[in-house]
């Protein structure tokens, strides 16, 4: 199906200011209600599948799109006024959404379709049920006070999650160290950060935090710095999480689920919440003697490297002592590995793997100007028949930018008569910015990191699904990550390894012993790493199921008992933890639950190579191009050709 390639004039949309999100905002709502008048003016004897469920679905084509972009701007601009402005047109928008949603003669227009018993295949079917479970979910079969309360609590929930995205993107903390202080830290990073005076500024920014808490000598510096960075988002931000929990709570009940916990998973892969609490004690299970030889282990190193027999091990140890105890067990220097991959190079080949797996080819943009001069913009193109989508690269920190990695939705593939409609996504990261003197050197997990999110893009922009509820990865929230899961697998593959890495003074290939090295220091901590998401994923099922009247507290009871180690005295953890803010609220164990899909999908590409073309085609035509358009068990077990199982998941943490 013919697809238009993206003009110049189609990215008119970053230079949005606080008078184009009003009047894009009023746009949206106009359009809303017409076309909402025009379902409804439907007598129910002329209704059709495509005159009621597609127009409803296609009604929100557009909207979705500028929501996206507005979305966007608000976690990327360079402008604190646009990003303040954007947060506050959504917030705006999302009352008004709402009150035209809530409309329980769209509802009634839905039923006057359902009564005509047309029969439906593949994905129109499975269209119109997500539609009727939408509108039951939202309350239209309850009496009317209960109905007006949902909906209030609703606008609620969306005005305090983008107060909590605020308050964390525009943390300012930071902490100033002098040159003795960095020792164990190499030159790559220090020439990354920023100098006040005589001293070193290390933000909040993972970039800054993450190589300090495993590198620096000093333990009170690193305490400090973990103490700092464990109160991101402050009380303001655990107190609006406790609205948001109550408030979440609340609408369950209205609804008629047991919990919050239980309305989320209906629609995922785990059904109900007694699923997922049986996975996660299992899992808890299998790892809970690793886990203590881990506590073990690191409790005697502290105890030696100090040489004080009564040393108590501490949360801002863990990171430290796990990456000294790597290179002595294994020989794996990760300073040094660093030095194998700097980060053009590391790009540039993680683009040519995904290129030569899936037979797409990355042609490199110039002549669109985007929000900030490092951003790029790529065009996917199909081997064999042209043309497919658009992704966006946002790879470096800046002042008041979104925190993380992650892949933004901007445009969803869908079909428009007789035209496909490209995808377009962003990734959006925050790797350390190479310059001439630095060439950025990436840790191996940052490698990782890269080829993850990297995975999601290619998720979104090679979907074929027909609906823009059904594409890319609008899929039920515990698979989403599998396939970005799997393909972190091609970041400890041997072969791969050798392309990913190129020394950045000698320009050669990481040794093979060393890679050798690498791959068998694999499951080392995993059983520990694999706990510390299992803190996670409790903290979120008990919040939404028993409730949490000191959610602070409870993180630190859970990760005492889990991880046997104590939380700073001070913590705010849960001020930081944006996940359960939005998304991944009683959602996630998907981490782990889609990891299970993730490995045994790999399972086939281990067997038949990780870059074989074949291997890639089917991968790209059962799992990246049907998004939702088919249950997901089905299009995993599709690609595998057999029943899926728990046998490589397992394997992988080393349970």
């Amino acid at each position: 199906m013919k697809r238009t390639r993206y003009t110049k004039a189609d990215f008119a949309w970053v230079k949005w200011k606080e008078a184009d999100f009003k009047r894009i905002a009023a746009d949206i709502i106009r359009r809303k209600r017409a076309a909402y008048a025009a379902i409804r003016a439907i007598p129910a004897a002329a209704r059709t599948f495509e005159n009621t469920v597609y127009a409803l679905e296609a009604s929100g084509d557009q909207e979705s799109d500028e929501f996206n972009r507005i979305s966007l701007l608000k976690e990327v601009s360079t402008d604190k006024r646009v990003r303040k402005a954007a947060a506050d047109a959504l917030e705006s928008l999302q009352k008004k959404v709402v009150e035209i949603e809530f409309d329980p003669r769209m509802y009634a227009a839905m039923k006057e379709y359902a009564k005509k018993k047309e029969k439906l295949h593949g994905p129109e079917k499975l269209l119109f049920e997500d539609v009727m479970k939408g509108y039951a979910r939202m309350g239209f079969d309850l009496p009317k006070p209960k109905f007006l309360k949902l909906k209030a609590n609703l606008k609620m929930l969306g005005k305090l999650s983008l107060a909590f995205d605020r308050n964390l993107n525009e943390q300012k903390d930071y902490m100033l160290v002098s040159e003795p202080e960095l020792d164990g830290l190499p030159e790559s990073y220090r020439s990354n950060l920023a100098k006040v005076g005589n001293k070193f500024k290390i933000t909040m920014a993972y970039p800054d935090v993450l190589p300090y808490m495993a590198g620096a000598h000093d333990e009170g510096r690193r305490k400090e710095l973990q103490e700092k960075f464990v109160r991101r988002g402050g009380a303001e931000n655990v107190a609006i999480l406790k609205k948001m929990f109550r408030l979440r709570a609340e609408n369950a009940r209205l609804l008629g689920y047991k919990t919050h916990f239980d309305f989320q998973t209906e629609l995922r892969m785990a059904k109900s919440a007694a699923h997922v609490w049986r996975f996660i004690k299992d899992l808890e299970r299998r790892t809970k003697k690793q886990a203590a030889r881990d506590l073990a282990m690191l409790t005697a190193d502290k105890k030696r490297r100090t040489g004080n027999p009564k040393a108590k091990l501490a949360s801002h140890d863990i990171a430290y002592l796990f990456k000294h105890l790597r290179k002595e067990k294994f020989d794996i220097d990760s300073d040094v590995v660093k030095e194998y991959f700097p980060f053009e190079h590391v790009k540039q080949a993680t683009l040519d793997a995904y290129q030569k797996l899936l037979g797409v080819v990355f042609k490199r943009r110039t002549d669109v100007t985007l929000w900030h001069p490092d951003v790029q913009l790529f065009d996917v193109y199909d081997k064999r028949n042209g043309y497919l989508s658009s992704f966006i690269l946002d790879l470096y920190p800046r002042e008041g930018k979104y925190g993380h990695a992650a892949a933004f939705e901007v445009t969803h593939g869908r079909q428009e008569g007789k035209v496909y409609r490209a995808p377009l996504a962003a990734m959006v990261a925050n790797f350390p910015k190479p310059n001439p003197a630095n060439p950025s050197l990436m840790s191996h997990g940052e490698v990782e990191t890269f080829f993850h999110e990297f995975g999601h893009i290619m998720h979104f922009t090679l979907t074929q699904a027909q609906y823009r509820a059904q594409a890319g990865f609008n899929v039920a929230w515990d698979f989403v990550e599998a396939p970005s899961q799997m393909l972190e697998n091609w970041t400890w593959d041997a072969g791969m390894l050798t392309r990913l890495s190129k020394h950045y003074k000698t320009g050669r290939a990481m040794p093979k012993d060393l890679i050798a090295r690498i791959i068998k220091a694999r499951l080392f901590g995993e059983a520990w790493s694999t706990r510390g998401q299992l803190v996670l994923a409790s903290l979120d099922y008990v919040i939404h199921t028993k409730g949490a009247k000191d959610p602070v507290k409870l993180y630190a009871d859970i990760n005492k008992k889990l991880m046997g180690v104590e939380p700073p005295r001070r913590q705010l953890w849960i001020a930081g933890f944006g996940h359960i803010a939005h998304g991944y609220d009683g959602g996630y164990y998907g981490y782990l639950w889609s990891k299970v899909y993730a490995e045994d999908m790999f399972s086939r590409f281990a067997k038949e190579g990780v870059l074989n073309p074949r291997t890639g085609r089917d991968y790209r035509r059962w799992i990246l191009e049907k998004g939702s358009s088919e249950e997901e068990i089905k299009l995993v077990e599709g690609f595998l050709g057999r029943k899926s199982n728990d046998k490589a998941f397992l394997k992988s943490i080393g349970a």
